[in-house]
């Protein structure tokens, strides 16, 4: 039954008269009664008693009625929740991301965020960076986290911040004794690098070839939190952003010694969406997420 026609038997009911529900709901009564009338012929049963005084449910309406009260609620709360889709405040956002993002930062957006809009849920997947972008261009993710975007790169960027490139040591290391680092301050050191297949990878790779320099790494990973957690026990010494080590920074277990050599350049983090229009509340998150990433990018901290 349609919604308008729930209302007009509900009305009847709470008013007790046809006239009166008329009123209530800005409806002519002819238009009132013909549908009370069909619908009792559908029935094939009466759904008022006909007072001098007024109208009162049957049997059979209290049955209708209570079905009618429980569809109407069941309807108004499915319009309330589809307003919410509307204005952001409720919905699902899915976020593809490589592995540094998810130790610190995204956790950190992700919660603030949910301070503003507690009904918003989040998917949050990890892959390497070409997944990250095929998840969202095959429309399973909303939005990508990835590092150093290709230039052809097939997706809006709503949100990106860049990040120095660094050592990571504990904080015992001898070489925590600088402000900063160049590569061959690393010489003669234990190392823990990323392998070939990252992007820093080839940067390092680069600078090197270009001043003739070749570091000797005794451990080689593809896997973030290996570094880290290798880093941090005081051996080696590693090179990344400090995307990944927020909380590490914050209580002393590591060190971040910015690079300074010719030709470093700054890590491009970028959040990707497809062309197509975003949902609500991915729209919102990309805006929440993009001041995020200039403040951390700027005052080194993650915003509270």
């Amino acid at each position: 039954m349609h919604n308008r026609s729930l209302r007009y038997i509900d009305a009847v009911a709470r008013h007790g008269s046809i006239r009166a529900a008329a009123e209530a709901v800005n409806v002519a009564p002819s238009a009132i009664n013909r549908y009370v009338l069909e619908l009792e012929a559908d029935l094939g049963v009466p759904l008022f008693e006909r007072l001098p005084r007024g109208m009162r449910p049957t049997a059979a309406g209290e049955i209708l009625l209570m079905h009618i009260r429980g569809t109407l609620r069941e309807y108004d709360r499915a319009v309330s929740e589809i307003g919410q889709l509307k204005t952001g405040t409720r919905g699902q956002v899915t976020i593809a991301s490589v592995a540094s993002p998810l130790w610190g930062l995204l956790p950190a957006a992700i919660d603030t965020f949910s301070q503003r809009y507690p009904r918003v849920e989040f998917f949050v997947r990890e892959f390497d960076m070409d997944q990250c972008v095929r998840e969202v261009v095959e429309d399973r993710a909303d939005l990508c986290l990835i590092f150093n975007p290709p230039p052809r790169l097939s997706l809006r960027q709503v949100a990106g911040a860049d990040f120095p490139l660094g050592v990571i040591a504990a904080p015992d290391h001898p070489i925590t004794q600088r402000k900063t680092a160049k590569l061959d301050h690393l010489l003669g050191y234990e190392l823990v690098l990323p392998d070939g297949s990252t992007s820093i990878a080839r940067e390092i790779d680069h600078v090197l070839e270009t001043r003739d320099l070749r570091l000797k790494a005794q451990f080689v990973s593809s896997s973030v939190a290996y570094m880290i957690a290798h880093a941090a026990r005081g051996g080696a010494l590693g090179i990344m952003t400090p995307v990944g080590i927020e909380d590490y920074l914050r209580d002393g277990r590591l060190v971040f010694l910015p690079l300074t050599d010719h030709g470093i350049r700054p890590q491009r983090l970028i959040a990707g969406a497809a062309d197509a229009a975003v949902s609500v509340a991915a729209a919102n998150f990309s805006r929440h997420l993009r001041g995020h990433l200039q403040a951390w990018a700027e005052t080194g901290d993650l915003p509270a």
